[in-house]
Parts: C-alpha cells; structure tokens; sequence
C-alpha cells in the first residue's frame, strides 16, 4: 500500500466538492486523473470510498471515517511544513566574512552585536583577506573592501561572476598627531606636503598610494611624494598616524573616534581631498541566495548609512 499525500488531498476535496469535475477543477487538473486517484485509493485500501449514483457521490461508512483521518493528516502535515518554511525564513548558519586592508576592523566589529542580537540563529568568522581573488575560496561568503582604483586611469574591472555591492562612500581626510605636527609643522597647502613624512596605504592590489588629489573652489592640485613608510591596511596606517610617523589621508569613518579625541589632527581643511572610493561587499550570485548573507548585507547597508558622505568633487 502506497497512499500519497497527494492522494489524500485529491480524495478531500473531491468530497467537499461533492463532484469529481469540481475536485478537478479547484485543483486545477483533468477530471479524469481525479477519478483514477479515488480509484487507485480504493484499490490500495480495499475499500469503496464513494457510493456512486448518476446524481451525486456520497461517501461509504468507510469513506467517511478515511475522510476524517485524512483531514487530520493533512493538517499535521501542512502544520509541519510551515514550521518549516518559517524556520527557513529565520537566517540561521554560519557566515564568513573576509575584511580588506582598506576596511578599518572596528568599523566592522561595532556593528557586528547588533546584527547577531537580531538574528541569533547566525555565527560570524572574520577573518583577514589580503587577496580579492580569495572570495569563493576558503568558504569566505563575502569580502568587505574598498573599490580597487588605479593611481591612474580609473577603477580597476571587476572580476566576472561576482555580486558587487556599494555600502557607502564616506570622505577622506588629511590628517597627523599633535605631536607630528608640534615636531614639523602644519601643512596650509597641498604643496607643502612635499616637505612632510606622508605614509602611503598599499591597497588590495598592492598599489601604493602615494598620489593625492585636491580641490579647491574649482583649482586642482596633485601632490605626488615618495612615501618614506608604506602600510597595508588602515589599522597599520592609522597606528602609524598616531605614533607621530607622519601624515595620512584615509576615511573620516575609519578615524571618528581619533577626530573627535582630537589624537589626530586634520590639516587642509579647506581643501577636499579627492578621488575617494566607495566601500563595497562583494559575493558570489547564487540561487537561491544565502539567506544569512542577504540578511548581513541588508543590515551592514543600513547601519553604515550614516557614513555615507561622498565627495563632491571626485574627477
């Protein structure tokens, strides 16, 4: 004997349609597929489920009591399905997340209870990528970074296949300690920089970014250095700002806290220093789409949505 769901529910609405042709036709299939499911029903259980007449069916004392057990399997098991479907809705699982250089970890790391207090259900791994080519590799579900610029000629082509995501496009500031700044001056003009210890940021692809652009009311300026110390990842560049070893240009979002304690100090304020990348988060497509992962990325685009603060006068 082999009485399938789908049976079930075609001998139940057959008798609340009271009509074979009426069954079909809530079910959207050909009447005479639901009379050879009553038939096979009948043939499996060893019963006549319908005393047929040329008027109208009417169930047997066995249909009767099939009727009611089927009623009450169908509910369990439409019961059990949507506890199913609704834990499936709920993101649950682990996610792994990969951080560039160019994303400062703190940045990441404050958001990060929030978005577990609203989804329990889910695991995070962080973990340190120092090559944009590692997304889909060692399980990483999605890579955190800024968008790969040349020094010159523009963005960097994406590689194919991915999901490329913008979070938000704070702005850069110029900026040193007090104690650099005590010891060497302060810059009032882009060109004065030529004089300063600037430390250059080595970005995913091991550019180095020794270039600046500024603008001024509609004047240009570029200040090319030769970098005495050159750092990969913001962390690195921001410590070495803050231990007096020179100048940097990176993120107000990466620096709030710096900014605000007044431990670095931004120069060439009246300039707006250009060229700034948006940070994105870049994933593989899939279908269907991790839910955890579509939940992060929901959240990390709201909750970094104050950042987003871009430059006006990006070439």
């Amino acid at each position: 004997m082999s009485v399938s769901i789908h049976a079930m529910s075609v001998f139940v609405r057959t008798v609340e349609q009271n009509s074979f042709v009426g069954a079909a036709r809530s079910l959207l299939i050909d009447p005479a597929a639901v009379s050879r499911t009553i038939r096979s029903l009948e043939n499996d259980l060893g019963v006549v489920l319908f005393a047929r007449s040329t008027r109208a069916l009417k169930l047997t004392a066995e249909g009767g009591r099939f009727y009611r057990d089927c009623v009450g399997v169908l509910q369990k098991f439409t019961e059990a399905t949507r506890r199913f479907s609704v834990d499936r809705a709920t993101p649950t699982g682990l996610l792994k997340i990969g951080m560039a250089p160019g994303v400062r970890r703190r940045v990441l790391l404050r958001a990060i209870p929030s978005f577990l207090r609203q989804y329990p259900k889910i695991e995070i791994i962080l973990v340190s990528v120092d090559d944009r080519t590692q997304v889909g590799g060692k399980d990483i579900d999605v890579l955190l970074r800024a968008r790969s610029v040349r020094q010159r000629g523009g963005p960097r082509p994406e590689p194919q296949g991915l999901v490329i995501r913008k979070l938000f496009q704070s702005s850069y500031v110029v900026c040193a300690s007090p104690s650099y700044l005590e010891r060497a001056g302060t810059p009032r003009h882009p060109a004065d920089l030529a004089r300063h210890d600037c430390i250059a940021h080595l970005n995913l692809d091991y550019d180095v970014a020794h270039e600046w652009r500024f603008v001024n009311s509609g004047v240009r300026q570029t200040v090319r250095f030769v970098p005495k110390l050159r750092v990969q990842g913001v962390d690195a560049v921001c410590e070495a700002a803050l231990a007096g070893g020179g100048v940097i240009r990176t993120l107000a979002a990466s620096i709030e806290d710096e900014l605000r304690s007044r431990t670095l100090v931004p120069v060439l304020t009246d300039w707006e220093c250009a060229g700034v990348p948006p940070m994105l988060a870049v994933y593989r497509k899939t279908r269907p789409p991790i839910p955890q992962l579509a939940a992060f990325i929901r959240y990390l685009a709201e909750a970094f949505r104050r950042y987003d603060r871009p430059a006006n006068s990006n070439p």
